[in-house]
């Protein structure tokens, strides 16, 4: 994988408008980001291994089991909007 990219097309495709600071900062964010792609691309797994740790600062993760519980109904849930619909959310649109 290659660590070169142009910000200031990657910033054009974002429709985002980076100064140069924002830039210089944002490329070398981008670099860290592709160093550990690679890093984890070049891991060595067979197929028995069932878990992999890996944390910035070499902690194991502890995680939960998941737990199947009680929620709300969909009443419930639509009774606390603000607006709804035909049994639906209304939100205000994401685009214009």
């Amino acid at each position: 994988m290659s660590n070169e990219f142009n910000i200031k097309n990657i910033a054009k495709l974002a429709s985002i408008n980076l100064s140069e600071q924002e830039q210089d900062s944002l490329s070398n964010d981008l670099s860290i980001i592709l160093e550990h792609v690679n890093a984890l691309s070049d891991l060595k797994l067979n197929s028995q291994q069932q878990e992999i740790f890996i944390h910035p600062l070499e902690k194991e993760l502890e995680l939960q089991e998941d737990e199947v519980v009680e929620s709300l109904t969909h009443d419930e849930a639509i009774s606390n909007a603000p607006e709804s619909k035909d049994g639906k959310f209304v939100v205000p649109p994401s685009m214009e």
